[in-house]
């Protein structure tokens, strides 16, 4: 039986949403095709195994006693122990998911990882991971595709405390209020602050130096949706999702996209599936499939847009969206199983076909040391 490895948690504020959904992963991995071996990283950096993580309650209840450290060598999982200076081989992995959102896990530390070892990955690589991980770099990245953005301004940590003053007063001339100030490297929605005034901003950019170094500021779009599109590779073939509207009022928050939806992934009752039709689908569904054929992705990708007179900007890319986006692909949760067992054959596939002899260029036999 193939071993799977779901890496999920991770140095990031986002820590317990990717327990989220490295449980509901590993629930509905085909057990007949593959079997999931959990990697918690905790956030203290440790990484650590368990058969209890497929238990939800393991976490809420933050049972972390029997934890098993481990760590990654050659292709092989090894359990480690300190106490006894022994160290255990417990599975060669074929194979793994990325469900660690934020911090370095979503931004390409897991990527880099697997890449080293050898074990190929149904998500996104270290240079993608990287760049979306900076919603600053998104937008410079999206300029160069031709992909349309919401007008912006970024600004760092160190030229605020110089230039402060001036900066607040060109965000009136330059984008004009209200604005949407967000830190450039954290995700759902952590952070985030509508500004309608220059004192409003001033505390939103403060708020979101204590969370991030670096901070964007975004015109506001008045009347505007936010609509989620998802592209993944099946088959040698990138599959796009319809474009689904996501519920909200003004911003899309964290109560929105985590509190109001249930542990599975799906809508709460009363929710309902929005898609979008006409011109506006066919955009959408172009942006999703540009980015993701142009940047080279892998695994499940969700694109969230924000849409405003008639118009789609593109917002944030997620290359390791909740639930690895599988409810923008199938209509039950039923369907995620055979879902995620497409994305890990895939993923083994791609690998397969990626294999390369290490070349060397012979420059050491050529060298010659003179020594006294």
């Amino acid at each position: 039986m193939r071993k799977v490895a779901v890496l999920f948690g991770g140095k990031s504020c986002e820590n317990e949403i990717s327990v989220l959904t490295g449980v509901f992963v590993m629930n509905l991995i085909d057990r007949e095709k593959f079997t999931p071996v959990p990697v918690y990283i905790h956030t203290d950096g440790g990484t650590y195994t368990s058969p209890k993580m497929t238990n939800l309650e393991t976490f809420k209840q933050k049972n972390y006693r029997d934890f098993q450290r481990v760590v990654f060598d050659g292709g092989y999982l090894y359990a480690l122990n300190p106490a006894k200076k022994r160290v255990k081989r417990l599975a060669k992995i074929d194979a793994a998911l990325n469900c660690c959102h934020g911090g370095l896990g979503e931004g390409g530390g897991v990527s880099a990882l697997m890449e080293w070892n050898n074990i190929p990955l149904a998500s996104p690589d270290l240079t993608a991971s990287g760049v979306f991980m900076d919603k600053c770099m998104t937008k410079t990245v999206m300029r160069g595709l031709g992909v349309p953005t919401v007008d912006y301004i970024r600004v760092n940590e160190r030229d605020y405390k110089k230039r402060g003053a001036f900066l607040v007063k060109s965000i009136e001339a330059r984008l004009k209020y209200p604005v949407v100030v967000k830190p450039a490297h954290l995700g759902s929605s952590i952070g985030i602050a509508v500004a309608k005034n220059e004192t409003e901003v001033k505390a939103a950019i403060e708020n979101a130096f204590t969370l991030d170094n670096r901070v964007l500021i975004e015109r506001y779009l008045e009347e505007k949706r936010d609509v989620n599109c998802a592209a993944c590779m099946l088959r040698g073939e990138i599959c796009v999702s319809e474009p689904e509207a996501a519920f909200g009022d003004g911003i899309y928050s964290f109560e929105e996209k985590y509190v109001k939806r249930t542990a599975d992934g799906e809508r709460s009752k009363g929710g309902e599936r929005a898609t979008i039709t006409g011109d506006l689908r066919e955009k959408i569904r172009a942006y999703t499939k540009t980015v993701y054929k142009r940047m080279n992705l892998r695994g499940s990708v969700r694109m969230d847009f924000l849409i405003s007179e008639g118009k789609a900007y593109l917002c944030e890319v997620n290359t390791v969206p909740g639930s690895l986006a599988y409810y923008l692909f199938c209509e039950r949760i039923s369907d995620a199983r055979t879902f995620f067992s497409d994305l890990i054959e895939d993923a083994i596939v791609e690998a397969k076909a990626e294999e390369k002899k290490l070349i060397t260029t012979g420059i050491l036999r050529s060298v010659r040391w003179q020594t006294k």
